[in-house]
């Protein structure tokens, strides 16, 4: 596998409606990682996706890709 990075959130807060949703998130993928976004209905996968692709505020915290 590549160490080439490809995706880094660095205590990543996002949210909506001036609530946050995802606070303290940290998550490091190389080129070739295979990720997964586990969790229950609300806790936040959808809305880390969205500001990820920048369509949500973040609030706080870096994005690198």
């Amino acid at each position: 596998m590549s160490h080439e990075p490809l995706l880094h959130l660095r205590d990543l807060a996002c949210g909506y409606g001036g609530q946050s949703i995802v606070q303290n998130l940290n998550l490091h993928l190389n080129r070739g990682d295979i990720g997964c976004l586990l969790g229950p209905s609300g806790c936040g996968k959808t809305t880390t996706l969205r500001a990820i692709a920048g369509f949500e505020h973040v609030n706080d915290g870096e994005i690198q890709l």
